[in-house]
């Protein structure tokens, strides 16, 4: 595929990666003489029945929403028997590599998910509802903006007639962010997607979705179980966007909120509280062998055997439920044996690519929500193309944590993500006073600020308040010593990285 020229106008130029049924590679129009990324079915992809139609769903659904926060669908073909896209390259990452390194800010889950309502709002009016909203189908650009991808499974305005791509050997969508009424069978309306979305809110907020386990075991959740409290895993989040994120995840469609444009109101509205953006200097493709930050969150315990209150008895509603979701997971299950399968993976390949993507031009639907930058590691252990927004880690529960001692992981190659990651690991062994890891994550900003700045004088100035700091800490008995050493040695790491 290097180098191949299709259509006489479309060359690739390098692969950027590959699932289970396709290829996506960064290429040219030599016509336009713009970047592009093209994404072909492999070999795999082509033995499935029902692939080449989802290519063409794909093509004709994306094909008609002109919108910034939806990626652009530029051309579709056919050459030696190759079924191709034609797409808009973005630069960025998926929302689920970011939560692979931790849960998000609120304010950046905010700036996040007001961003993607906009564009699943303008689907929804054009006809088109997505039916596979996830992380994984969200990218967040060097600059903040996001981008919603695969339209490969959506439902069209044009398309009631045709088959619903539930053959054998059709890939039905993503178990832990699939609606109870795709998990039914039952007809789906732009209502999914507010689920899909809630789903991918909760994931965003808490590190990840809702539901975990085996496939059909979260399935049956989705139809029965009530997700776990989302303040409970992430105190920090506001009772407002709590509440919303619960009304997304109803069981019922006509128990979530109307429409896009009400939840993208209701999130926007919080916008205000939740502090100022930090600006963004540089970002590279993380570092994929860098170890990833423990998660500034509650683990709750096992749902299942746990003593507490007797549930209420099931209505009428949820045994029909209860019915339908068996007669579901027969389906599914003798669906498996002749070939069907979940698209459970999270992290297959998307549109986004190292090159700016081109302007594209659209609708404004709603005034523009700026956007917010993210935390991306640098390739290169270097501190002069760190950019980062500092997490704010949420405040973990006052019980004790257990005394067993986990591994020391091995330092990041930033020594500024180190300390950002060390700071949450401390407060979730108990070893420093939540409140104060606020203010070192502060002084730790101001480090990566003048670092960024090219001043590294400055930045040593930062770090010796930083150290200091510590010092007062230990003094206060906010900070015990293991903690000392540990943050102690993350600052001697950033000082000889400055040298």
């Amino acid at each position: 595929m290097l180098g191949r020229l299709l259509d006489g106008r479309y060359q690739s130029e390098e692969l950027l990666g590959s699932g289970g049924m396709g290829e996506v590679w960064r290429g040219r129009d030599l016509r336009l003489d713009r970047p592009v990324a093209i994404k072909v079915l492999t070999a795999a992809g082509l033995q499935e029945p029902m692939a080449a139609e989802r290519f063409d769903r794909e093509a004709r659904a994306a094909a008609g929403l002109t919108h910034p926060h939806i990626v652009a669908v530029y051309d579709f073909g056919t050459e030696e028997d190759d079924s191709y896209l034609i797409m808009e390259l973005v630069e960025g990452r998926s929302v689920s590599a970011l939560i692979a390194d931790g849960p998000l800010t609120v304010l950046q889950v905010l700036s996040i998910a007001v961003q993607a309502c906009d564009g699943i709002a303008a689907a929804h009016v054009a006809g088109v509802v997505h039916r596979d909203v996830k992380p994984g189908n969200l990218i967040v650009t060097a600059t903040g903006s996001v981008k919603i991808c695969d339209f490969g499974i959506a439902r069209l305005p044009w398309a009631e007639g045709e088959n619903t791509l539930t053959e054998p050997a059709t890939k039905l969508g993503s178990s832990s962010y699939m609606s109870p009424e795709q998990a039914l069978g039952q007809p789906v309306d732009h209502r999914t997607d507010l689920y899909g979305l809630g789903c991918t809110l909760y994931a965003m907020l808490a590190g990840g979705p809702p539901f975990a386990g085996e496939p059909l075991s979260v399935l049956h959740q989705h139809v029965n179980e009530p997700p776990p409290p989302l303040r409970e895993r992430r105190p920090d989040v506001p009772a407002e966007l709590d509440a919303l994120a619960t009304e997304l995840l109803a069981k019922d469609p006509a128990d979530r909120p109307s429409g896009a444009p009400e939840v993208r109101d209701r999130l926007a509205a919080l916008l205000p509280r939740a502090g100022t953006p930090v600006p963004l200097v540089s970002v590279t493709p993380a570092d994929p062998g860098r170890p990833k930050p423990s998660t500034p969150v509650t683990a709750l315990p096992p749902r299942r055997g746990a003593v507490g209150p007797a549930r209420p008895r099931p209505g009428p509603a949820r045994h029909r439920r209860q019915a339908l979701l068996a007669a579901a997971v027969l389906g599914v299950a003798l669906l498996a044996l002749a070939g069907v399968t979940l698209l459970d993976r999270d992290d297959h390949t998307s549109v986004a690519g190292p090159t700016t993507p081109p302007a594209s031009a659209a609708t404004a639907v709603a005034p523009r929500v700026p956007a917010v930058p993210l935390t991306v590691a640098p390739a290169t252990p270097t501190l002069r193309t760190v950019a980062s927004a500092a997490r704010s880690p949420a405040s973990p529960t006052p019980s004790p944590r257990a005394t067993s001692r986990r591994p020391s992981p091995t330092p990041p190659a930033d020594p500024i993500a180190g300390m950002r990651r060390s700071i949450r690991d401390q407060v979730e062994a108990g070893r420093l006073n939540p409140d104060a890891a606020k203010d070192l994550h502060t002084k730790v900003d101001a480090i990566a600020k003048e670092i960024t700045e090219n001043d590294p004088d400055q930045a040593e100035d930062q770090l010796k308040k930083l150290r200091e700091k510590l010092g007062d800490l230990r003094r206060d008995g906010k900070l015990t010593a293991d903690g000392y050493d540990a943050l102690t040695a993350d600052a001697d790491r950033i000082a000889a990285d400055l040298r």
